[in-house]
């Protein structure tokens, strides 16, 4: 009879931000192990709060089903000798099967082919009591944890103390050894609303049962909670409450029996910019901030208790006094700091090392600044404004605001460069440059925070790699793939015709005078490190990965270039026609890799058969038009000119036989099938799309 069965593993207040990812990771964990065991089941269903990992698993079968299986042993005329006696192969299956030697006469049976020992046996199915214990522990093992916690006696390590576990099937507990915690079917209500144990009489009741214990046991169901109070106390103000997703998960994370409530904070402190007071209320406060119609921040926040007050106001006035006090500080930082200038901060930057064996922060932004000089050419942005961003690039590092509030690094650049008067587009660029911050995030747009953004992280990325320190496995402390990735998209997304070759050279050279020479081998890891982000960069827009291919055999540097070329592919891949040419092409290629033609000149009197010549005059008449298409990057229009050799090139395969016995015939034919190579290869290598 099939069955719900539920497991609830009781911890100590997990980590908010972790908390989705953890319970995805457990009940994916589950849904795994009982397909690989043959168990049958309906669904999985995930819950989590602060204080429980927990799923229930839909129908869910005993056991596996019993099957029958064959064991084929060794040919009868192997396991036997002369004299019907088993042989050293005979005795060695019996062994490893557990049979009697004395037996194994009866065991022959014939495979289609031959007569060979055979063992045929029914096998009782896995059942989940066998199952469960070792597949919770060890799966609650494998879980993606940044760090583990040691409690008791217990030496395996969890996110957080287990200090409860439940196991029921049907109505039925089942008591199986979790760390170092015995299962049952007693969990516990909200820590504080419901904090005495409670018995789970049956799987069906589980949910209903915890929310009578002030426990909302979905996280999805806990978020919309939030943001429909959220909404709604900010609606009665004339506001909109922003949910940042990200907040949103967090706040769902540390909350069992969320409350909105609404506070507010003194209009003084809207004087200061605004992102200050938004940070103070998300990143240190997680509160969600309110705007009002006209888009502006408004003075009132909205917070979420874990608690049910008789005074809620009372609740909200002591997250006032909080809050006022970070406001207050936050308000000191700024004020401050507006004494001081981004010029005045920088020298302190020689007292931040970026990295021991390239320098400090001061000498970067050097080099970054002389970067983004040499760059502005290609960018369009005026090269002294792009210089003096550059050097001005991390001096708001050094500010009061930015060491207390890391996240506003940049943000309050602009800020502080517009209060010294400095151009405005600079002050844009200070900020801009450090976008895109996150997958799927906004790209600089001003041509001077394209040149910042280009500099700098090219800058980090061939210091890195030039004293070798390449990113390996999961470890990238100086975020050389979100660097690479970045500088990707500003480069595409931007239409910035930059060769990346030639500016990971000028990018050692700064380097080199500066005291730290990079090796010509470094230089081209830290290409073949962002072609290779640039490989992912496509995979994520659903491009063929045999597109990118055919465009990288090229040994092309210029993303931009690259880009086109790779989207003309995937256009021409989607034509009808085009399967046919680029079969063709990589018949080209066979026949040049397996012969050498001497000499590249085309000799018509060598021409024996028509098909061969309507082909050179069907290459010659399109090589104009095809040059003139490439040096407009017209490469769509010159893969449709391309598609014109089909049918000549086809006639000529089916025709002629180009490896001739003449000499000379041959070379002729070889240079024919070079020249159409090569015009091919003004595109891209088509021949790596056959696949």
């Amino acid at each position: 009879m099939y069955d719900d069965l539920l497991i609830e593993i009781g911890v100590e207040e997990l980590p908010p931000k972790n908390l989705g990812k953890l319970s995805l990771a457990f009940s994916m964990g589950l849904e795994t192990a009982f397909k690989e065991n043959n168990i049958d089941f309906c669904s999985v269903e995930a819950f989590a709060t602060p204080r429980r990992l927990a799923v229930i698993v839909k129908s869910l079968a005993p056991k596996a089903p019993d099957r029958e299986i064959t064991i084929w042993g060794p040919p009868k005329h192997v396991a036997f000798d002369d004299t019907s006696s088993p042989t050293q192969a005979a005795k060695a299956f019996a062994k490893r099967n557990n049979l009697k030697i004395n037996n194994l006469n009866e065991l022959i049976q014939n495979d289609g082919n031959q007569d060979k020992l055979c063992l045929r046996e029914l096998r009782t199915g896995t059942s989940i009591l066998d199952l469960l214990g070792n597949c919770i522990n060890q799966i609650l093992l494998e879980l993606p944890l940044e760090k583990r916690m040691r409690w008791g006696y217990v030496r395996e390590g969890f996110v957080r103390p287990v200090r409860w576990a439940v196991v029921l099937y049907g109505d039925k507990p089942l008591n199986l050894k979790i760390f170092d915690i015995k299962s049952n079917n007693i969990t516990r209500g909200h820590r504080f609303l419901s904090p005495e144990r409670i018995v789970i009489s049956s799987v069906t009741n589980y949910e209903d049962e915890l929310f009578n214990a002030f426990v909302v046991a979905k996280i999805a169901r806990r978020r919309q909670i939030i943001k429909d109070g959220a909404d709604k106390l900010a609606s009665e103000i004339g506001g909109k409450a922003v949910l940042s997703n990200q907040l949103l998960d967090e706040v769902s994370g540390l909350n069992e029996w969320p409350i909105p409530l609404i506070g507010s904070f003194d209009e003084e402190y809207l004087k200061i910019p605004h992102e200050i007071l938004i940070s103070v209320m998300q990143q240190h406060q997680k509160y969600f901030h309110v705007i009002g119609p006209d888009g502006h921040l408004m003075p009132y926040f909205i917070t979420v208790s874990n608690l049910i007050s008789k005074d809620p106001r009372q609740v909200s006035e002591g997250n006032e006094r909080v809050i006022k006090s970070r406001l207050a500080d936050a308000k000191f930082f700024y004020k401050n700091d507006l004494n001081q200038t981004l010029h005045g901060w920088r020298e302190k930057l020689s007292s931040i090392i970026f990295q021991s064996e390239v320098g400090s922060l001061l000498q970067k932004t050097e080099r970054v600044a002389s970067l983004c000089k040499a760059l502005a050419i290609y960018t369009g942005a005026n090269p002294l404004l792009a210089h003096r961003a550059g050097q001005l690039s991390k001096s708001d590092l050094m500010s009061d605001v930015v060491r207390e509030f890391d996240e506003l690094q940049g943000v309050m650049g602009y800020y502080y460069a517009l209060n010294d008067q400095e151009d405005p587009l600079i002050a844009q660029a200070l900020s801009a440059y450090y976008l895109p911050k996150f997958s799927g995030d906004k790209i600089p747009s001003c041509p001077i925070a394209i040149t910042l953004a280009i500099a700098d992280r090219l800058d980090t990325l061939v210091a890195i790699f030039g004293v070798g320190l390449h990113p390996t496995g999961s470890k990238d402390p100086f975020a050389l793939r979100r660097a690479s990735l970045g500088l990707i998209r500003i480069i595409i997304e931007g239409e910035i015709d930059l060769d990346l070759q030639k500016s990971i050279d000028l990018t050692a050279n700064e380097l080199n005078f500066s005291g730290k020479t990079i090796s010509r081998a470094n230089k081209e890891l830290v290409l073949t490190y962002i072609l290779d982000r640039l490989n992912f960069y496509y995979k994520e827009k659903g491009f063929k990965p045999e597109s990118y291919k055919s465009v990288l055999a090229l040994k092309i540097s210029n993303l931009h270039d690259i880009d086109l070329r790779i989207k003309a592919i995937e256009d021409f891949r989607h034509k009808s026609e085009s399967i046919q040419l680029i079969t063709a092409n990589k018949r080209v290629n066979n026949i040049l890799n397996k012969s050498i033609p001497h000499g590249n000149y085309i000799n018509v009197t060598h021409f024996v058969s028509d098909k061969e010549e309507l082909l050179f005059h069907a290459v010659q008449k399109i090589k104009p038009e095809i040059d003139e298409k490439i040096k407009l990057r017209s490469y769509s229009d010159a893969l449709e000119t391309l598609l014109s050799l089909y049918l000549p090139l086809d006639d000529f395969f089916e025709n002629v036989m180009v490896n001739a016995d003449d000499e000379s015939v041959r070379n002729n034919r070889l240079a024919l099938m070079t020249e159409i190579q090569e015009l091919f290869l003004k595109v891209a290598d088509i021949s790596q799309m056959a696949t």
